[in-house]
């Protein structure tokens, strides 16, 4: 059997791997049709898109009919621009924070070169992602602020979610500018200034802006206040290749700047682009940036140190630029290597270990998984198991799980993450893509409820996964003029795409591989009406293709492969069906999609290599040369061989009645710990904070803790394997108001009686609070001039000043606090209202087992001769 034969062994059984969706039989209308040269094709691919009439379409396909947006229709860009100005004036250190990806990089390249231009005193700031991670970090900004010398912050694709590192800026006497394009938290940074798209309504032009975008638009309005207009057009190299590497819809002023951008960003002179031109072929479109460029620049962040790129994009030296765009193509090199690595462990960890037939997302992380990639990785794996992927890499020496996450339209992965935030050290992102951090004992916890929140915003309906088709194609007539025809709808990306076009009963007449690794395939299709052949390929198509002497029906892109100066047609196969085969309901497709290539993946897979556990060896089967490889999926079943029992009771409904405590205690004696901090006294009831928690093997929580941190040290301190849930409410400390009259008799008490000493932990356990509104009240208290303070070794020494000097509730620190207070109050409704099991999933992050009785079903057990009051589960534990 030759190679090409060979492949054909793993051919699916004909099922197409996506739903399609073909379009209605409405025709075009004529005025349509004119606007589009005559074409009818175009005209209904235009109309199934949206585009109802001929003005639209016209502004649509000829670019100079387009009005571009003025920069002022930005919010806040006259403040950013007066404040920027200013610093020029008066000479002040200036520093771009960056991100690492092209979108950042092209931006802050923008940002350096406008105001190097204008004499500015700049320079720029990108955090590493392996040792710093996404956005503003807290040592960062000290940093700058002490040895930079730095008044004046830009964030450029970053700093919308970085409240805390812009609040310290602006304590050192810091500035800051936040240019970003990500989803907004609901309290915004208190920077001088917020450049954000997301302000304005959806239907605004300039919504979809990138990160480069923002920085391009506020960069416009500096130059024409300082009369360099002319400066302008010269920045559209920068913008069309973060703009497009970025992902970001190419609609509107999107489409419109990268339309006019493309030729100045094909003919830039400045150095760096052009040494890496030289190492990219193809087609002067959208595809030279997102297969060529961008992947280049991309590897030095993920791999290397991003700084290089900005220097490589804003460098007038010619041998620099050779030499750094030289290193890029060998981290690019590299970059592809570990991408193909870590693919391949991580499909057969999906295949082997989650069960794709409950979950709707995936989620899982390993040691040895580089960070740099994971995101690559995770967006192969969307291709591949068609739902969202959220993957990581342990770092065992820092217990942190570092991931990215890429997603579908059906779910918002920002409200995912936004939804499991108590379990995360850091995230941020948007609805198709984001990162994360988590803190090792909470990792596992953390997947099982990514993959329970996408479940829950499914809502019961299977994952889509539509192909919808733009088009019918005619065999006969499909030629190098249509495709010419509708290549008017380029630039295509992002809300933009390729038209889609379909073509019934074509025979496979040849296939064979393509590349290297035979990844690819070259397959001929004689289309039988016309009897006309059509070269095809089809990417990443390993397990997908059809066998020769196949009767097929195809979905494909038309395109134009030009060879040695002579093009010809060629169609980009994106999924295909045997001729005469009946569609299938989308839980079927599901199956169909992840059966190609299991078996093949399934033989791969080392399970040493991967921890797998297989075997009959003290390690599971693990290499002794293994050195603690730790991939984990997450999952809800299989037992840990080493499991501790854990039983959670649900007494919720008594949340009002201490006579349920008062029985508990009286027949559980001194094994029993009643939680209870800010909620009153309860005579016959003996409460313990969060500074006195012994070792018991019960655990009741009479009143929630304030944070899931607090929750799961009283359960790490108190080592109980019994936890029973009230939780009275106590709304009044919910108020800031109230929570500042209560804290300010608590430190007069301190004065009084202890010397103003008391520790940090006892303050904040007798106002029944998170640390963080502590410190928040302290310092509004400080800053009116109320209190004073300081803080050593975990004690706190009070003071008081007498009256403020002014109003408490109009410092920031007040505002932060009533949001710190909120969050509280967040968690312990969560903790009334959640189930059982989403409880288990926080609190026992390894190798949760849920009961197999489902918890309604499970009979009720008994407290103190009162039946039927508890709802017990039972997990277990590391």
């Amino acid at each position: 059997m030759t190679e090409a034969n060979a492949s054909q062994t793993q051919t699916t059984s004909g099922r197409p791997f996506k739903a399609w969706v073909f379009p209605d039989s409405a025709l075009p209308t004529a005025d349509l049709v004119e606007v589009c040269g005559g074409s009818q094709l175009l005209a209904g691919v235009l109309q199934r898109r949206g585009f109802g009439t001929a003005a639209a379409i016209s502004e649509f396909l000829d670019e100079s009919l387009y009005v571009a947006t003025a920069p002022h229709e930005l919010p806040n860009v006259d403040k950013a621009v007066a404040r920027i100005a200013e610093a020029i004036s008066l000479g002040q250190q200036i520093t771009v924070y960056g991100d690492y990806d092209v979108d950042g990089i092209t931006g802050t390249s923008v940002l350096l070169t406008v105001l190097k231009a204008l004499e500015a005193k700049v320079d720029f700031y990108i955090p590493n992602r392996a040792t710093e991670g996404y956005g503003l970090n807290l040592k960062a900004v000290s940093v700058l602020a002490s040895k930079h010398r730095t008044k004046l912050i830009i964030t450029c694709d970053c700093g919308v979610s970085n409240f805390a590192e812009i609040n310290l800026a602006k304590s050192l006497g810091v500035d800051s500018l936040v240019l970003d394009h990500h989803t907004m938290p609901e309290m915004l940074p208190p920077a001088v200034a917020v450049v954000h798209p997301k302000l304005l309504a959806e239907d605004h032009p300039l919504f979809h802006l990138p990160g480069v975008g923002v920085a391009y638009k506020v960069c416009e309005a500096l130059l024409t206040r300082f009369g360099k207009e002319e400066e302008i057009a010269k920045l559209l190299d920068y913008v069309t290749l973060g703009m497009i590497a970025d992902l970001v819809p190419l609609v509107k002023e999107n489409r419109y700047l990268v339309k006019i951008g493309l030729p100045a960003l094909v003919g830039s002179p400045r150095p760096g682009i052009r040494a890496l031109l030289t190492q990219v072929a193809g087609k002067e479109d959208t595809d030279l940036v997102g297969f060529g460029l961008a992947p280049r620049i991309n590897a030095v962040g993920r791999l290397s140190d991003a700084k290089f790129a900005v220097e490589l994009l804003t460098t007038d030296d010619t041998a620099r630029a050779d030499q750094l765009a030289i290193q890029m193509q060998r981290d690019n090199a590299r970059r592809q290597e570990l991408c193909e690595k870590v693919y391949q462990e991580a499909e057969a960890m999906v295949l082997t270990r989650c069960d794709l037939n409950v979950d709707k997302a995936i989620a899982i992380y390993a040691e040895g998984w580089h960070h740099g990639v994971v995101g690559i990785v995770a967006s192969r794996l969307v291709e591949r198991f068609q739902r969202p992927v959220f993957i990581g890499e342990l770092d065992s020496e820092e217990n942190m799980v570092r991931g990215s996450a890429r997603g579908v339209d059906q779910i918002d992965l920002y409200e995912v993450l936004k939804a499991n935030e108590h379990l995360l050290y850091k995230w941020g992102g948007h609805k198709m893509a984001a990162g994360f951090a988590i803190e090792l004992d909470k990792a596992e916890a953390a997947t099982r409820g990514i993959v329970a929140a996408c479940g829950r915003m499914l809502g019961g309906q299977p994952l889509s996964m539509k192909l919808e088709i733009d088009a019918i194609a005619n065999g006969a007539t499909l030629d190098l003029s249509t495709v010419k025809d509708l290549n008017r709808m380029a630039p295509f990306g992002m809300a933009n795409k390729k038209p889609v076009l379909y073509m019934e009963k074509g025979v496979v007449t040849s296939t064979r591989l393509l590349g290297k690794e035979g990844k690819h395939h070259r397959v001929i299709v004689q289309e039988l009406g016309s009897g006309r052949e059509f070269e095809s390929v089809m990417w990443n198509s390993k397990n997908r293709v059809p066998a020769d002497g196949d009767q097929i029906d195809i979905v494909f892109n038309p395109d134009i492969n030009t060879y040695k100066g002579v093009d010809r047609l060629q169609l980009v196969l994106l999924d295909w069906r045997r001729h005469g085969y009946k569609e299938m309901p989308l839980e079927d497709l599901q199956a169909a999609a992840l059966d190609a290539g299991s078996e093949q993946s399934k033989q791969n897979f080392d399970p040493a290599a991967a921890g797998a556990g297989a075997g009959n060896g003290k390690d599971g089967g693990r290499d002794a040369g293994d050195k603690g490889r730790r991939p984990i999926a997450a999952s809800t079943g299989g037992e840990s061989p080493t499991a501790v029992k854990f039983v959670f009771k649900d007494l919720r409904s008594f949340a009002a009645n201490a006579e349920v405590v008062k029985k508990a205690q009286a027949k559980l004696g001194k094994d029993l710990l009643v939680f209870g901090e800010s909620c009153g006294r309860v005579d016959g009831i003996d409460f313990v904070d969060r500074t006195q928690v012994s070792e018991k093997d019960h655990l009741l929580l009479w009143q929630f803790p304030p944070t899931l941190k607090n929750l799961q040290d009283l359960i790490k301190q108190s080592k109980a394997t019994n936890l029973y849930m009230v939780g009275c409410q106590d709304d009044d400390l919910e108020e800031p108001a109230f929570f500042l009259k209560r804290l300010l008799g608590l430190v007069r008490f301190a004065i009084n009686q202890r010397e103003g000493q008391v520790e940090g932990d006892k303050l904040a356990a007798l106002l029944g609070a998170s640390k963080m509104s502590v410190a928040l009240a302290l310092t509004a208290l400080k800053k009116v001039h109320w209190i004073d303070w300081f803080s050593e070794n975990g004690m706190l020494y009070l003071d008081m000043l007498g009256q403020p000097m002014e109003s408490v509730e109009d410092t920031q620190e007040y505002k932060q606090l009533a949001a710190s207070l909120d969050q509280v109050k967040k968690f312990r409704q969560w903790c009334q209202e959640c189930s059982m099991n989403e409880l288990q999933l926080a609190l026992v992050p390894n190798r949760v087992t849920l009961a197999a009785t489902p918890l309604e079903s499970l009979e009720p057990t008994e407290i103190s001769g009162q039946p039927g009051v508890l709802k017990s589960v039972t997990t277990y534990g590391d």
